[in-house]
């Protein structure tokens, strides 16, 4: 008898141990685009994202911040060798590094967002809000405010991928107002506020009264200009329109917190496929202007009233709005219907 309890014992701990580990949460690092945690933008958004996951799916995550993309790809070596279940990444910045990570660790799920439109490895699924869609959207709402005619654009670094906001912006623009002036300046960091505030300036020297930014941290900057000479400024990634309500036009809001979610979704419930891009525009939802009661009575009911008519048009196939990454470096042309591209290009 005192052996049949004891067998009954240990197969109840054994049990038990079994289904620990069968309930064990799905661990995932999130390694940071430049700027880390705190930026406002695309990281505290890509943040949002994994506390949903947390709250909804069960994961434990934890946040790896490089201090620089040079150390990028260690971050994601050192990640994938504590076997977490996904190694997240985020920024075009790190497409290199994780190719180089993925190849070592032929076994670890990899993820990340931002990215081109080439895969990045068999065991990485690449994830992208089509940017350039979501600045089409507040391109428009930019031109037909501008009291003077021209606005303005604050990239960080002058990389491919933020070109692919300017061309989206610029194409937008000219769609609603053929004669609006853009200018574009990029002030090489991500992470310095002082710099756009100073290239924010510039602009509206020459006569930008809206300001897209889109630097990170930098855009920071952007905003304070803004707000210190009475113009706009337009945020971008997360919803900016509270760090300077009356003074944020609308934020371009990539919705890297969907992105991050789904692909932390399919590692939990097995449908993880690595190889592949995913897209995420207007019509799938992973791009958006933001409105709230910090902007509004901002933009006119007409101007809305257009972004709404020209957004439906992106998600008929009607209009389509260039993607800077794919275009023919020698085509004079962009978009559906064709406009000329931007003369510094």
């Amino acid at each position: 008898m005192r052996l049949y309890k004891t067998a009954i014992l240990c197969a109840a701990l054994a049990f038990g141990a079994m289904s620990t580990i069968a309930e064990a949460a799905t661990r995932v690092a999130f390694v940071t685009a430049e700027g880390g945690l705190g930026d406002h933008s695309f990281n505290d958004m890509i943040n949002e994202g994994l506390k949903k996951a947390k709250a909804d799916l069960g994961i434990d995550y934890v946040v790896i911040q490089p201090r620089a993309v040079s150390d990028m790809q260690s971050s994601l070596i050192r990640a994938a060798g504590q076997k977490f279940d996904l190694v997240l990444g985020a920024s075009f910045d790190m497409i290199e590094p994780m190719k180089a990570a993925a190849k070592a660790f032929p076994d670890q799920k990899f993820g990340i967002i931002d990215v081109g439109s080439d895969p990045i490895a068999p065991n990485v699924v690449g994830a992208v809000a089509k940017d350039w869609e979501g600045s089409f959207i507040v391109g428009i709402a930019a031109a037909m405010t501008s009291k003077t005619g021209t606005i303005g654009f604050v990239g960080g670094k002058d990389i491919p991928v933020i070109h692919r906001f300017f061309n989206g912006y610029y194409y937008g623009a000219k769609m609603a107002r053929p004669d609006i002036k853009v200018l574009e300046r990029y002030s090489g960091s991500f992470t310095d506020p002082a710099a756009g505030k100073e290239y924010a300036l510039a602009l509206i020297n020459s006569g930008s009264d809206i300001n897209f930014a889109v630097a990170n941290l930098t855009g920071a900057g952007v905003i304070d200009a803004a707000k210190s000479t009475k113009t706009f400024a337009i945020g971008v990634d997360s919803n900016q329109n509270g760090m300077a309500p009356g003074t944020v036009l609308t934020s371009m809001m990539k919705r890297v917190d969907i992105l991050a979610y789904d692909i932390v979704k399919s590692v939990v419930d097995g449908t993880f496929k690595g190889g592949i891009n995913k897209q995420y525009g207007l019509k799938e939802g992973g791009v958006e202007a933001a409105m709230d009661d910090n902007n509004k009575g901002l933009i006119a009911d007409a101007t809305l009233k257009k972004m709404d008519e020209l957004k439906a048009k992106v998600i008929s196939g009607e209009i389509v709005v260039p993607n800077y990454i794919e275009l023919d470096p020698a085509a004079k042309q962009m978009g559906t219907p064709p406009i000329d591209r931007p003369a510094a290009q």
